[in-house]
């Protein structure tokens, strides 16, 4: 296990210097875009850690920062959800063959898409890849404005408050956020957990 955690740090620590090198580089913004985009597909590095770097070499182009980053993100956001939306198209009819599976992805589809703009908001500030709830939006073909609507305030007030974090303490609010992240994350987690229960499994029994 220390092996383990001690081959994680140093990536992790390249992965940094990695980020620290770009962020001097006349092609830093763009470099931005394609982590931003293809984090809400499949990469599993999120661009805030790179906005991090960016900011403390050039803090006075938070707004660049912000609207590239968010903007590719959302487009990322777009390709992932209708990559889901057209697997269902072509997988729906095989799984949705037996009452049971219809019965629960209709449960699904109404608990998701009822509070999709809020489940998108929230998810961003949980430990989970927000990427898993992107592509089951688009599996349970949920309303793709809400969606979006929801992943743009939820994405774009995560990406802000790094920004201002770190504009405020610098490369300390790594620290801070590896610190407080999960905790936050986990209760928010935990009370969308609690209100899936109760909306799912208590309140059709009270009704």
């Amino acid at each position: 296990m220390k092996l383990l955690f001690a081959r994680l740090a140093t990536h992790r620590n390249q992965l940094w210097q990695w980020f620290v090198r770009h962020a001097e580089s006349k092609h830093a913004l763009g470099w931005l875009g394609i982590i931003a985009f293809f984090d809400t597909i499949f990469l599993p590095i999120a661009p805030e850690i790179f906005m991090v770097a960016l900011m403390l070499a050039h803090p006075k182009r938070w707004k660049a920062y912000l609207a590239i980053a968010l903007t590719a993100s959302i487009a990322g956001a777009i390709v992932s959800y209708f990559i889901a939306y057209f697997l269902f198209t072509q997988l729906g009819p095989l799984l949705l063959r037996s009452d049971a599976m219809q019965h629960a992805f209709l449960a699904a589809q109404h608990l998701f898409g009822s509070h999709i703009f809020l489940t998108m908001v929230t998810t961003s500030f949980t430990p989970v890849p927000d990427k898993l709830f992107i592509y089951a939006a688009g599996f349970l073909q949920v309303n793709f404005f809400l969606f979006i609507a929801g992943h743009f305030v939820g994405r774009g007030a995560r990406m802000a408050a790094l920004l201002y974090l770190t504009g405020r303490y610098g490369k300390h609010v790594i620290d801070i956020v590896d610190r407080y992240f999960l905790w936050f994350g986990g209760a928010v987690l935990a009370l969308g957990v609690l209100y899936a229960i109760v909306w799912w499994c208590i309140l059709p029994f009270l009704g």
